[in-house]
């Protein structure tokens, strides 16, 4: 008997008292559940950003490449190798197109040099091909779980006009 004397007071003070009372519990659940949907948020924004840098080198060697094997002369109308290309070499081609459109510490190169039987001999048929280079450094994923940069490469291989 004594215990259920025992429950009905716990009951009336759960309904009058301190306990029944539940000021402040959705700031509490708001407060557990934030960081988790920041996370998840920022998460997606950083990993979005990786896929956009990911197009924007497969972009660069697309464009790279095709600088190089289009057909380039001097002023005499003599056929210009893509390796003997000046003003601007594929390289500069490519870091002037691309490099303002990445963040800054990217480090956009040509890596390794452009290559193939084609940039030496700008023979028509023969390979050219161009290697772009860039590092993601993770904003918030990085500094949260220690990832290191991302190395992102793209290659493309075309055939001298």
């Amino acid at each position: 008997m004594q215990g259920r004397k025992d429950m009905k007071r716990l009951k009336v003070l759960f309904r009058q008292g301190w306990l029944g009372q539940q000021h402040g519990g959705v700031m509490v659940e708001f407060a557990i559940i934030l960081p988790v949907l920041l996370l998840l948020v920022f998460g997606v924004i950083d990993f979005g950003h990786a896929l956009y840098m990911k197009a924007e080198i497969t972009a660069a060697s697309r464009e790279g490449a095709r600088y190089a094997v289009k057909y380039h002369t001097d002023n005499n109308g003599t056929p210009v190798k893509p390796c003997n290309l000046t003003g601007p070499t594929v390289e500069e081609f490519v870091i002037n197109a691309y490099a303002s459109l990445l963040p800054s510490d990217a480090e956009l190169k040509l890596n390794p040099p452009p290559t193939g039987s084609g940039y030496t001999s700008g023979n028509p048929g023969e390979d050219v091909i161009i290697s772009v280079q860039a590092t993601k450094n993770w904003w918030v994923i990085g500094a949260l779980t220690g990832m290191s940069p991302l190395t992102l490469q793209s290659t493309t291989v075309m055939k001298c006009e």
